[in-house]
């Protein structure tokens, strides 16, 4: 959590009981205010769900044909790699 950047302006989230009795709890458990827990936890959290979002997006783009996917063999030929083999190692890192 970031303890340097001054807190600004609250805002108030209705949260289901189970989740308010997790953030209370664990609260309770390490000494810190429920602000603090739900703070860090967006802190976190906020960046994937904001990438998660973009990529939804993207989608639909591509499904509306407002974008266009660019083929991979498209991309090797433009980066000069068409007909370069695979290095196994590479394949077997990803896998």
């Amino acid at each position: 959590m970031s303890t340097l950047t001054p807190l600004g302006r609250p805002i108030s989230v209705r949260l289901p009981e189970e989740l308010r009795a997790r953030v209370e709890a664990l609260a309770s458990a390490t000494r810190r205010s429920q602000g603090d827990i739900v703070r860090e936890v967006l802190e976190r959290d906020l960046s994937q769900l904001e990438w998660e979002y973009r990529i939804n997006e993207r989608a639909a783009d591509l499904r509306a044909g407002r974008s266009r996917a660019i083929p991979l063999d498209e991309i090797e030929r433009e980066l000069g790699l068409d007909g370069e083999p695979s290095d196994p190692k590479i394949l077997d890192e990803i896998e």
